[in-house]
């Protein structure tokens, strides 16, 4: 039996034994848990289990990283947001009864075919949904209410990938993962394997740590030091817009023309 047709009669098993609802608030906190606060905490404990691979690999230097008392304080704003994402989801499917869920439960499992499409539709919607709200979070006029608490840290950790303002939060980092993939009408567990995806990539763009160059962790950290480059997260859009460069944003000096 191919991988397919296992994951096919594990799915069936799956719809007709639990409620819809119940399977979507499953797969929720399971993909928070599996695609973020596990790869986050590994990614912490690399500076205690392993320091010579830690110092070795640090984007940033020793001097420049966070407190002990910075990073609890940032883990505990981070699992605040988990769960008020995780409650709200909760309360959403209860006034349902559980007995509907907003995600396509179809008792088909998507095609690899139609996985990919859709996976590249919602990594392609997520940069460009996020670049322009990270952008606009970044205008004077809303920086200092909203995304200033998440620039606390400007050498990141991975934890500080969700250490925001909840607003931020809600218009940043969820909607930008979930809803394009909602309104495309893709399948359930597309939509899970893809927030697993993407929240394993946010935890690592701010690991502080250059041994995976996939994601470039490199591109987003610079970000947090720079402050005005980098605002996607693939580097699509800071491409199209020129704002992958530090500096962009300067007036450029005026050449003078010289007579002899």
């Amino acid at each position: 039996m191919d991988v397919h047709a296992q994951l096919q009669t594990a799915w069936t098993d799956i719809i007709t034994t639990y409620r819809p609802g119940t399977i979507e608030f499953t797969g929720i906190v399971l993909s928070q848990v599996v695609g973020f606060i596990l790869p986050a905490t590994v990614y912490m404990l690399i500076d205690t289990l392993f320091p010579k691979f830690s110092q070795r690999h640090k984007i940033q230097g020793a001097r420049r990283q966070p407190t002990r008392h910075q990073i609890q304080h940032c883990i505990k704003v981070c699992l605040f947001n988990h769960a008020w994402i995780v409650a709200l989801q909760f309360i959403l499917l209860y006034l349902r009864g559980f007995n509907h869920a907003y995600l396509n439960m179809e008792p088909t499992v998507p095609s690899l075919k139609t996985f990919i499409v859709d996976c590249i539709f919602g990594l392609l919607a997520r940069e460009v949904s996020f670049y322009y709200v990270h952008r606009a979070l970044h205008h004077p006029s809303i920086y200092a209410y909203i995304h200033k608490m998440h620039h606390k840290y400007t050498t990141p950790v991975a934890f500080a990938a969700e250490y925001a303002h909840p607003v931020e939060h809600l218009l940043a980092n969820v909607l930008p993962i979930m809803f394009p993939l909602y309104l495309k009408g893709a399948h359930f567990l597309t939509v899970m394997a893809f927030g697993v995806f993407e929240l394993w990539e946010a935890a690592a763009d701010h690991s502080g740590y250059d041994f995976l160059k996939l994601p470039p962790a490199e591109l987003h950290d610079l970000h947090h030091e720079k402050f005005r480059v980098n605002y996607g997260t693939i580097g699509l859009m800071d491409w199209i817009h020129g704002t992958d460069v530090v500096g962009w944003d300067r007036p450029k000096a005026k050449k003078v023309k010289t007579t002899e």
